[in-house]
């Protein structure tokens, strides 16, 4: 039997609204094109049982329509937990792994260069960004991770603590900015269901919304950059380090290698 290795999204329009359909091996969920939000999900047991059910084949009313499209817009609602224990003070010193020296620019030095660049071309999605981590929220990335934050970690989360949900647009080709608390989330569910080949020390930093993630590597020297794929065992280093991979895809931006699609909100790398 051939069984989904990778989520698959396809577009469907249902009452005039583009609906982004994603199957995978749990399921399939549904949120409209570009939406941040938390997908509605149905599992296939649960869809297995819808369709057999007796109303099933009944076409549903444009009323009913409308305000399944109206809790689409609206998110699922995430599931209550219980509040982190407090997190003790952070140390002030750097951890070893993140003190490697950088031959390449800054990640504060390639962070100017970028919101230069999208001041100047990309102004309505660099005004949804969100403004950066405050001391709270960098204690409680530190609880959930059980360690201080790395240093290249804090400065990218001091520079925009994550993206406005209500404002479609990935950040680069179909990834998403992470908050600290996304990433404490996710990090948290990564860990109690892993992917096949997941490591504890791997911390996602961006997301695709559709359960892949780019990570930093804590147990290897310079923190390399990680593409973590569901379905997948391999999970191959995309850039020896934040600082790298950040300059690398400003480099190609101040040259014109991408390009927006309005629609879908991604931002693809010309090849």
């Amino acid at each position: 039997m051939q069984q989904f290795t990778r989520s698959l999204t396809r577009e469907i329009e249902v009452g005039g609204e583009r609906l982004a359909l994603t199957l995978s091996k749990e399921g399939l969920s549904v949120r409209p094109v570009g939406g941040r939000r938390p997908p509605h999900t149905m599992t296939w047991e649960a869809w297995l049982c819808a369709c057999v059910a007796g109303s099933a084949g009944e076409q549903p009313t444009t009323e009913q329509i409308q305000e399944a499209l109206t809790a689409v817009r609206s998110g699922a609602a995430k599931p209550t937990e219980k509040p982190s224990a407090p997190a003790e003070a952070e140390p002030s010193s750097t951890p070893p792994a993140a003190s490697n020296a950088s031959s390449g620019p800054s990640l504060t030095d390639s962070l100017t260069r970028l919101d230069k660049w999208m001041t100047a071309h990309r102004a309505r999605f660099h005004h949804a960004l969100l403004p950066g981590a405050g001391a709270a929220d960098f204690d409680a990335l530190a609880a959930a991770l059980g360690k201080p934050v790395p240093e290249e970690l804090r400065t990218w989360l001091n520079w925009h603590n994550g993206q406005n949900a209500d404002v479609p647009g990935a950040f680069e080709q179909s990834w998403i900015l992470m908050s600290a608390q996304e990433i404490a989330d996710a990090k948290k569910e990564l860990d109690a269901q892993p992917h096949e080949g997941w490591q504890s020390a791997w911390v996602p930093f961006l997301d695709d919304d559709n359960g892949d993630y780019l990570c930093l590597d804590l147990d290897s020297p310079g923190l390399p950059v990680r593409e973590c794929w569901r379905g997948r065992s391999d999970h191959p280093v995309a850039a020896p380090s934040l600082s790298a991979w950040l300059t690398d895809f400003v480099t190609a931006l101040e040259r014109g290698d991408y390009h927006e699609d309005p629609e879908r909100g991604t931002f693809l790398r010309r090849s």
